[in-house]
């Protein structure tokens, strides 16, 4: 019976602690932009933005009001006869409408911050993938740093055996075996370090994805697996990346806003106006509801004071000039860094395809080296300490390699973040 609670509990506390989650990089993506909060937010100011949107026609809507009240009549210069010392109910209707051309471009500006909205979002979705690919993928390189700085571990110790061993027949001198074991601390320390980076990298991607911290989390793939394609070269010079075309709609919604501006400040305004009182009194001996006060009124102004040039309406379209100025400044600004961004990287991809080629040749001599000298070792030629040299040479010359495939990846993925063009359009497996 007390093994069957004490499984229970195991099994309601403890299942968070064993849970395992294995991902690949696209069902990342996919449960990052389901579950992160951050989206989640952009995602409530789109649905914000879309709302006052398709409502921006409610300023066509009429002001009603309507009120109840109860009157008695005082004097103060003599008395009331006593007929008309009653209290006599009523009640009060009213409605306006106010009509300018101001509401059809407040409506058009509505309308432009909704598509600003959605290019917004569309550009938080964008930033969230770029980082959580180049998490992935920085995750893949960190764990295979941390499985070379073990295994430099265990050579270090290999090393450090022969060495007290070589010692103890008088062909190693103290400070030797002081030296080895000193490298195996270092190389302790080392994986030590590596593992601890792995893990922070492991649960910034945990919190991108909004994972619990104690659950187990398996990356598939493998950094040295994935093909270039050529074909995005066609893009680059019909291309405007995410940050221009914010910059282009904010523009959009700034000239907008002027036009509201302008028509709301020196455009005339008609008001359409009717209000009604009703009130229970006596009319010809018999007391019945009576309309005692009833209007229907149309007026046509004008705010004469705006048209001053020192006005505060003056001051305002001048401001909203002024921004357009500086959104166009930047948006130029934007455009020429747009195109030196992409030669950069484009040149970076180069350099790194070039420097891989260069490494799979050093790779390849590597372990041809590595065959000759665990040849060399079965005859006796060569012994283990060279041998486990030779071993990790070739695992850190693999470790460069994966280093610079990262390298490669990652500006592949700013190339296509830059292109605004699908990720895994350049590079895939």
């Amino acid at each position: 019976m007390k093994i069957r609670i004490l499984f229970f509990l195991f099994a309601l506390f403890g299942v968070n602690a064993w849970a395992e989650i294995v991902l690949d990089i696209d069902s990342a993506v996919s449960r990052a932009l389901q579950s992160n909060l951050s989206l989640e937010r952009s995602r409530m100011d789109l649905v914000a933005a879309q709302r006052k949107n398709e409502r921006s026609w409610n300023s066509m809507i009429p002001s009603l009001s309507a009120g109840a009240l109860l009157s008695h009549p005082t004097s103060i210069t003599g008395s009331i006869p006593p007929q008309q010392q009653v209290w006599t109910p009523g009640f009060s209707l009213s409605a306006s409408l106010s009509l300018t051309p101001a509401i059809f471009a407040n409506i058009n500006q509505t309308k432009q911050e909704y598509e600003a909205g959605l290019i917004n979002y569309a550009n938080a979705m964008q930033e969230l993938e770029f980082h959580v690919r180049r998490l992935y993928y920085q995750i893949l390189l960190l764990k295979a740093n941390a499985e070379l700085a073990e295994q430099n571990v265990v050579s270090a110790q290999s090393r450090h055996e022969q060495t007290i061993a070589l010692q103890r027949v008088g062909r190693a001198s103290s400070l030797d075996e002081l030296s080895a074991r000193l490298d195996v601390q270092n190389q302790q320390t080392n994986a030590q370090n590596a593992q601890a980076v792995y893990q922070n990298a492991l649960d910034n991607l945990k919190y991108l994805l909004m994972i619990p911290m104690e659950t187990i989390v398996s990356l598939q793939g493998d950094l040295g697996k994935f093909t270039v394609e050529d074909q995005y070269a066609n893009q680059i010079g019909y291309s405007e990346s995410m940050q221009m075309s914010a910059l282009r709609q904010s523009i959009a919604v700034i000239e907008a806003q002027q036009k509201t501006a302008q028509l709301r400040n020196f455009a005339p305004t008609l008001n359409l106006s009717w209000n009604s009182t009703t009130l229970y009194r006596d009319q010809m001996g018999e007391m019945d509801w009576r309309d005692t006060n009833g209007q229907f009124s149309i007026t046509l102004s004008f705010k004469l004071d705006n048209y001053l040039p020192w006005s505060p309406a003056r001051e305002q379209i001048n401001s909203l000039n002024d921004a357009i100025n500086r959104q166009q400044s930047l948006l130029a600004e934007a455009s020429m860094n747009h195109q030196s961004n992409i030669q950069k990287l484009l040149r970076d991809i180069s350099r790194s395809e070039e420097t891989l080629e260069t490494l799979r040749l050093n790779i390849l001599l590597a372990e041809e080296t590595l065959r000759m000298f665990e040849d060399s070792y079965r005859s006796g030629a060569v012994d283990l300490h060279t041998l486990n040299n030779t071993r990790d040479n070739l695992r850190a010359i693999q470790n460069r390699f994966l280093s610079e495939q990262f390298n490669l990846l990652s500006s592949i993925l700013e190339l296509e973040r830059e292109l605004n063009i699908p990720f895994g359009s350049i590079a895939h497996e």
